[in-house]
């Protein structure tokens, strides 16, 4: 029986997902999350007492999948030159690779802010992301490899690279953005 509730508990959170990156918060509805799912409405009731808890599980989910993809490879580099680009390399990546997450995050980033009575565990999840981000960035600064950017604008910029509607510039963006927040020269980029 548990391996059925947790398949059960799997195709709400995935439809719930689906959902919420293509229609947002706002425009979908748990008998939406019932049909796409196939589960009766008063089941996703029984796992989720409401549209608030669950879009909070699916939010920090997609967070924590952000977090693992930026943090897994970054963190094992050596100068902090290394770790900031990196960070950069797979935002950039994750927002190409994993498009329905990344819209999502996206679509809904200033609802989880904005509502932090609403979303509390939303809310403290992606501040969490934000400080780790902002953490690394102030390190590159006290290092020195970035240039006159305020560590919490150059969290601000990165965070918002899935926002980017043409999907097809964001190497171009990639590659902007190490020019506009870390100080080394182009040249310099090519050759790591």
């Amino acid at each position: 029986m548990a391996n059925k509730s947790s398949e059960t508990r799997e195709k709400i959170l995935s439809a719930a997902r689906k959902l919420f990156s293509e229609k947002g918060y706002d425009g979908v509805s748990m008998e939406d999350i019932a049909q796409a799912s196939g589960v009766r409405k008063s089941l996703i009731y029984y796992y989720f007492p409401s549209k608030d808890v669950l879009f909070e599980e699916v939010w920090v989910s997609v967070i924590d999948e952000l977090e693992t993809e930026l943090f897994s490879e970054a963190e094992n580099e050596g100068s902090i030159l290394k770790v900031i680009k990196k960070l950069i390399k797979k935002y950039v990546e994750f927002a190409l690779n994993k498009q329905q997450l990344s819209k999502l995050i996206a679509r809904e980033r200033m609802h989880v802010l904005e509502n932090e009575s609403n979303f509390a565990n939303a809310h403290k999840r992606y501040i969490s992301l934000l400080s780790r981000l902002e953490k690394i960035f102030e390190r590159g600064k006290n290092e020195g490899v970035l240039n006159n950017i305020d560590p919490s604008t150059a969290t601000e910029i990165i965070s918002t690279v899935d926002s980017i509607p043409r999907k097809s510039l964001l190497k171009s963006v990639e590659e902007f953005l190490v020019r506009v927040i870390l100080k080394e020269k182009p040249e310099q980029s090519a050759h790591q």
